[in-house]
């Protein structure tokens, strides 16, 4: 067998389940023990597919249809998994030169100065709504500078006059990540490299630890989070929620919360003038989203926390309210997909260590009062 398509990592979950690390793709799944023990055993390099077949037939009862089935499924599924995984920035062929700033803002960040040039106003708005509410009066002096352009259909992001990424114009999501990235190395002094992950999870805390929020776009995370926030919780991130190796903790991203236009009228009763924030449009489809700034001062704040609890919410009308705990793997089905986590084999290791320890929760919810209060109730038993 092919030693290279074995799970590099394996690491127990519970009594019943594993998780099982691919490097070469850099995948993650949550999979039983005994599924688990038969991949690596098929995939064991001593191991042929006759003498397989033959360990299922004798110790497990399987006929040879049975066992060679098995067999096909298990290379099915571990090929799928061992397929490379891409990098969201491409190559920079010809570097191109960095234009002078159309634009300039700047922005205040724990005593910090950031500036950024934008090449023009649409650029501007893939960035800056989320960031307004730190904005000062515009400074040539400053800590960090970033610049934001395009050039020949391709949109650029420099920090201190480097590139440190291109992106198609298409997939502008895949700049706005890589800024958060840079932005949060500004912020806490450090860089790329020290990060475990970055979860597309919204993150709350009591100002003792946090919990993250997952959940399926549309499902209600940051309308709930604006919730909570109104009922004295600290929104620690929006969307974007950093791991940090040293401490393993969740570290604070200063965006304001993004809610789309579903939830204005819903939030109108918590969120004080909510009608007077601008109304932005985002992404292919022009969604309706405002940006709403948090209550607390940010300079004032503590800038990470630990997280044990993870819940993943769904918001439905119709549905009756509903908290329970969930297996790891329904959290993992939505947790990794639309995240980052490195690919480095010493924090997939620390991932999956911390994964072990997290309670995972579901919440169903149409009744806000009800799902405040089991968020109070979460950090109180903590």
């Amino acid at each position: 067998m092919n030693t290279k398509v074995i799970p590099k990592l394996v690491q127990n979950i519970d009594e019943d389940n594993v998780i099982l690390w691919f490097e070469k793709s850099n995948n993650y799944v949550i999979t039983s023990k005994i599924q688990s023990d038969l991949i690596t055993l098929y995939m064991n390099p001593d191991e042929s597919r006759d003498s397989f077949v033959h360990y299922l037939y004798e110790n497990m009862g399987m006929s040879n249809n049975d066992a060679n089935a098995i067999c096909n499924d298990i290379e099915l599924f571990v090929g799928n998994l061992n397929i490379s995984s891409d990098d969201d920035t491409q190559a920079i062929a010809d570097t191109p030169n960095i234009p002078d700033g159309n634009i300039r803002n700047s922005y205040a960040f724990y005593g910090k100065t950031i500036n950024i040039n934008y090449e023009s106003e649409l650029i501007k708005s893939l960035i800056h709504p989320q960031i307004v509410h730190h904005n000062i009066t515009p400074s040539n002096e400053c800590d960090v500078l970033f610049d934001v352009f395009k050039s020949n259909n391709d949109l650029y992001l420099a920090k201190n006059g480097n590139i440190v990424g291109s992106y198609k114009t298409e997939s502008f999501h895949f700049l706005q990540g890589r800024f958060a990235l840079e932005l949060t190395n500004s912020i806490h002094s450090t860089k790329i490299d020290n990060w475990i992950a970055t979860f597309h999870a919204s993150t709350i805390s009591n100002g003792k630890e946090a919990v993250m929020i997952i959940g399926d776009s549309g499902n209600g995370k940051s309308t709930l989070s604006v919730l909570l926030m109104a009922h004295g919780f600290d929104i620690l991130c929006d969307d974007f929620t950093p791991l940090y190796e040293d401490n393993m903790e969740l570290h604070r991203y200063p965006a304001a919360t993004s809610i789309k236009k579903g939830a204005f009228d819903a939030l109108k009763q918590y969120v004080e003038n909510i009608d007077k924030l601008k109304t932005h449009t985002s992404g292919p489809k022009k969604v309706n989203i405002k940006y709403v700034p948090p209550i607390l001062s940010y300079d004032d704040l503590q800038s990470s926390f630990p997280c044990k609890n993870i819940v993943y919410v769904k918001f439905d009308a119709n549905a009756k309210s509903s908290f329970k705990p969930v297996s790891p793997d329904k959290i993992l089905q939505t947790l990794i997909p639309d995240s980052w986590v490195s690919p480095k084999e010493k924090h997939a290791l620390k991932f999956m260590n911390w994964l072990k320890d997290i309670n995972s929760f579901e919440l169903r919810y149409s009744d806000n009062d009800f799902a405040i209060s089991k968020f109070e109730s979460l950090f109180k038993d903590s």
